[in-house]
């Protein structure tokens, strides 16, 4: 569409190559660095694709995380209906997210998360040996991405591994932007539904486990009401399965065509953690987050975003921007790729990092020295990348 004379692009936008972020960011990095765009219901929003503006963004408390206010910016009409009514507490503002956030942030921290490290090598051992044993090709979108995040999680809210192909199949609709926003919706409460259900099973027969001390230490207490814990539980069962599944894919995808890395990494896996950051800077799988509504006047280097603006500030964006990251565009497991924003900035960053981190090390580093062998059983060019809130495919056909 055009304005005043010049062309506003209509975001989002479309990826040259599919595992780097659109060729328009570092175009209008260049051109116009916070640049207008136009959404699928022809409202516009502002998007930023400097690494230091979407930071300054991301940590200004005048820029709203709540989608249910009016005039937030979504990617399609689909995003709208999976965001509506949502009230886990990365949908909220200070000075209530601080409070619902900190009731989680012990059972994510690091030594929580270390503490699970046997527990998650002896499960992607067994995951690797049921690969191993089968005839090729094995999907490992099947075999491994979902099922260790999915298995985790289940483990940490102390809910039965077989609910696990329920609740993969209802986000994974609830997060494809294909569904139709009926479907998302419907996805999505089903989810609601089955946790507020546990909850209730939880307080009549309460446990050790993390959903029995969050109803002792904060539901009962009446810190929090159910619905919100409710929702605080779905953002982690979306969290801990959906993103780590699809960058345990991607990150395979890359690996393999970047043979000469993976041999590196094969040969010296101490620079595994290392590699696992480049992977997460390189991917930035979450690629329909960190938006926000503007709710004062806020001057980015004399940019003025009026109140009421929304804002996107892609997390990709930010990852390959050159004045923060030398040649971005250039896979290398031994960048220090540290100050990459994959898991967001500010308040907002993944409460799960950790976790992420620790599930990406150990996979890779079974992949990589149980499987020398290890390809791709189909030509990279019929891969079927997923169109859905966090990037990734649909299956991923290997073979050794």
């Amino acid at each position: 569409m055009s304005s005043g004379g010049h062309i506003v692009p209509v975001w989002p936008f479309t990826r040259a190559d599919p595992l780097k972020p659109p060729p328009q960011f570092a175009d209008l990095r260049v051109s116009c660095p916070i640049s207008e765009v136009e959404l699928w219901d022809g409202s516009r929003s502002l998007l930023a694709t400097r690494y230091d503006d979407i930071k300054q963004l991301l940590r200004d408390p005048r820029l709203s995380s709540d989608t249910a206010r009016a005039g937030f910016p979504q990617s399609s009409a689909t995003l709208a209906a999976a965001r509506a009514g949502q009230r886990s507490f990365n949908r909220m503002d200070a000075p209530d997210h601080g409070p619902q956030r900190r009731m989680l942030t012990r059972d994510f921290s690091i030594g929580e998360i270390q503490a699970l490290r046997p527990y998650l090598e002896g499960l992607v051992d067994d995951m690797v040996d049921r690969i191993l044993g089968s005839e090729p090709p094995v999907d490992l979108v099947r075999e491994l991405a979902q099922p260790v995040p999915s298995h985790v999680i289940c483990r940490l809210l102390d809910l039965p591994p077989a609910d696990s192909v329920f609740f993969q199949d209802r986000i994974n609709a609830w997060m494809n932007l294909e569904s139709s926003p009926d479907e998302s919706k419907l996805a999505g409460t089903e989810v609601l539904d089955y946790l507020t259900a546990v909850v209730a099973d939880r307080r009549e027969t309460p446990g050790d486990d993390l959903i029995s001390n969050l109803i002792r230490t904060h539901l009962s207490t009446g810190e929090v009401s159910q619905s919100s814990l409710v929702h605080a539980l779905h953002l982690l069962l979306v969290g801990g399965f959906d993103t780590t599944a699809n960058m345990i894919a991607l990150g395979t995808i890359l690996l393999l065509r970047h043979p000469d890395q993976l041999a590196d990494l094969r040969d010296h896996p101490e620079l595994m953690p290392g590699a696992v950051e480049e992977m997460l800077r390189y991917l930035s799988v979450a690629h329909h987050v960190a938006f926000r509504l503007a709710l004062d006047d806020i001057d980015i280097k004399g940019t003025c975003i009026h109140a009421g603006t929304g804002v996107i500030a892609p997390l990709a964006a930010a990852n390959y921007d050159p004045d923060a990251f030398s040649h971005p565009e250039t896979f290398d497991v031994r960048r220090d790729a540290r100050d990459h924003v994959a898991f967001g900035f500010g308040m907002h960053q993944c409460l799960g990092q950790h976790l992420a981190r620790l599930e990406l090390q150990i996979v890779f580093t079974a992949l990589l020295a149980r499987i020398p062998t290890l390809r791709l059983a189909i030509e990279p060019d019929r891969i079927r990348y997923k169109n859905a809130m966090i990037y990734g495919v649909d299956e991923l056909p290997i073979a050794w």
